[in-house]
């Protein structure tokens, strides 16, 4: 019984650890990271889930196999090798060059090679590189689909206890946290996003197969996701989660008269209520809400967004002359802060930066700016390749007609790529992928859309 409760749940139960410690510990040392990464892919390899028809040996054999061909595997060493290299090649002293008559950064103790101004500065990324790429390879080599279904609802539960937790702080207090540990309001709203779809399609997928207990507990977890986007979320991600519960709303009233299930006014309220009375406590109830329902006016809007517009493009091109510096290598982590100040010109410029900051507002601008070409293509290759992954199994399902496919999991699927694409379009706009646990909740839903892409029979 021992044997058979450690080589089923195991894997998954030190997912949600490591997920939930990325969520709730507000800094890690890269030694304690490395150490729950690399805890993790033992136990992957040591004690993995024993599936039906096969010994335990058997099982090992099949998960370090899958991890030895796997490229996200390779891909994610190389990339975790880089940032590695650039966050303890530093640091680079500013010293002032008589010759050329101007201020420059010392060279780094190993030339040639990426590196930082500041040792020890961007931590925090490397922590959130390694939690991330361990859950995703644990999800694509070791999980089965249920226990994905369990791995992405316990997500759920995770971030949804972030929310919980700040509008018990704001209800006390009267005051709502600032979730600095998550990268501030912005980030941690694009989280809960992110698992709001996700769980929603579970829920969905879930009441459709008759699986009650599967449904409630999704449900809840969207729910709770829900209470962080109306009572805290940052306004314009409000506003994009809002046409989400209205697709579900209409999804529950078609699933309902679909499913054939009576009482269907039971049904009724049960998928249709916990939403709308979420949202209205939210927006009622906790006082952080004000400054939400205040933004939601046409000429505060107005004014917010030419702010942001005038923002996001002259630091777009502040970004470009920086990385002109290195364009192959980048300027390491919050290199952007140190040398962007040395091409500012004029008053203008001077006021929109002291505005600001010295942020980027986009993550691939800001993985581009630090890590160079090198780096963003090594970087973007995981992530790149599950995604390729799912393409390729739809390109498949799209041009083979000799076989039936099943299409279980559909509004798992659906749930999973409207999420993944809502933190992406906010990447643009916001760096929320550089804080760790985004990083690692995005990459882990990423690694389960695979197992739900239309197979064979």
């Amino acid at each position: 019984m021992v044997r058979l409760l450690l080589t089923k749940y195991w894997v998954l139960a030190h997912l949600l650890v490591t997920a939930g410690t990325l969520c709730f510990v507000p800094r890690l040392s890269v030694g304690l990271g490395l150490w729950l990464a690399s805890s993790l892919l033992l136990m992957v390899l040591c004690l993995p889930p024993v599936l039906k028809g096969e010994s335990f040996w058997m099982a090992r054999v099949r998960v370090g196999q899958a991890l030895r061909k796997d490229v996200v595997t390779w891909a994610g060493l190389l990339g975790v090798l880089y940032v590695g290299l650039q966050l303890f090649n530093g640091p680079r002293v500013l010293a002032y060059a008589s010759e050329l008559r101007r201020w420059v950064f010392s060279p780094p103790p190993m030339p040639f090679f990426p590196s930082s101004i500041e040792r020890g500065a961007g931590e925090t990324f490397l922590v959130g590189l390694l939690g991330a790429l361990a859950c995703a390879l644990a999800v694509r080599c070791a999980l089965p689909r249920k226990q994905r279904l369990f791995a992405l609802i316990g997500l759920g539960l995770l971030t949804g206890l972030v929310a919980v937790g700040g509008v018990g702080v704001a209800c006390v207090t009267g005051e709502m946290p600032s979730f600095a540990w998550l990268g501030g309001g912005y980030d941690v709203s694009a989280l809960w996003l992110l698992m709001l779809c996700v769980c929603f399609g579970v829920a969905g997928e879930a009441f459709l197969e008759g699986r009650v207990g599967t449904f409630v507990v999704a449900l809840a977890a969207a729910c709770v996701n829900e209470l962080g986007l109306f009572a805290a979320g940052h306004a314009a991600l409000l506003g994009v989660s809002v046409p989400v519960v209205v697709i579900w709303l209409a999804f529950s009233v078609f699933a309902v008269r679909a499913s054939g299930r009576f009482p269907r006014l039971l049904w009724h309220c049960a998928m249709l209520l916990p939403p709308l009375f979420v949202a209205g406590i939210g927006l009622a109830l906790v006082p952080g809400a004000e400054a939400v329902r205040a933004g939601l006016g046409m000429s505060e809007w107005s004014g917010a967004m030419e702010t942001f517009a005038s923002q996001w493009s002259f630091r777009a091109g502040l970004s470009l002359q920086v990385l002109g510096v290195n364009p192959m290598l980048g300027v390491g982590p919050e290199g952007f802060g140190e040398m962007a100040r040395f091409y500012l010109k004029g008053r203008l410029d001077w006021s929109l930066w002291k505005t600001g900051g010295t942020a980027l507002p986009c993550d691939f601008l800001r993985l581009l700016t630090e890590r160079g070409m090198v780096g963003g293509l090594l970087l973007l290759l995981p992530g790149a390749a599950m995604l390729g992954r799912c393409l390729m199994r739809w390109v498949e399902f799209r041009q083979d007609t000799r076989h039936h496919y099943s299409l279980r999991y559909v509004f798992v699927l659906a749930g999973s790529l409207l999420g993944v694409l809502c933190v992406l379009l906010a990447s643009l706009v916001g760096t929320p992928l550089h804080t760790p646990a985004v990083l690692c909740v995005f990459l882990t839903v990423c690694a389960c859309m695979g197992g739900w892409m239309p197979r064979a029979r």
